[in-house]
């Protein structure tokens, strides 16, 4: 599969757009195996005037190689400041390898939120090593997703802006 099959870009993506309040919006990368998740949670987050999804992505190989495009020396700030990233009911090499990629992802100047089918202790703490924001589970309801977004957002550019 090629990359602008598994990429979907919002019109917004290139620009620094601002909400009807006058706040620059949150602006979002997805990452999520599966079709139908992704187009729900592009649904779902759309519908809040100051979240900007910028990207849906399905793989998160896929993913850096997008953040890496955008994160050229051109380029003013953090072009994502969040990314959401679903999680499988993964084989302990799988998780491995998500770690690594989380590990990868936490360079870019973005909080990462991972959404998890189902809790899991030792995965959330292997996740948070690695650099995660948030370890939420994926039935979260969309007022309870769109305040842990605002949050981690918010601690990540304040720690970031503190050189943290």
């Amino acid at each position: 599969m090629d990359m602008s099959s598994a990429i979907q870009l919002s019109h917004s993506a290139m620009g620094n757009i601002v909400s009807l309040e006058g706040t620059p919006k949150i602006r979002i990368v997805i990452v999520e195996k599966h079709a139908a998740v992704r187009r729900a949670l592009c649904k779902r987050l759309s519908a809040t005037s100051h979240l900007d999804v910028i990207a849906a992505i399905q793989e998160p190989a896929e993913a850096g190689a997008f953040l890496s495009a955008l994160d050229a020396p051109n380029k003013c700030g953090p072009f994502a400041d969040v990314i959401l990233l679903g999680l499988q009911n993964e084989t302990d090499e799988e998780l491995f390898k998500t770690i690594e990629t989380v590990k990868h992802l936490s360079r870019y100047s973005a909080a990462i939120i991972v959404l998890a089918p189902f809790a899991d202790e030792v995965e959330r703490r292997l996740m948070e090593q690695a650099g995660v924001a948030s370890y939420l589970l994926k039935y979260i309801d969309s007022p309870g997703l769109i305040r842990e977004i605002e949050s981690a957002s918010h601690r990540y550019s304040t720690s970031v802006s503190r050189g943290m």
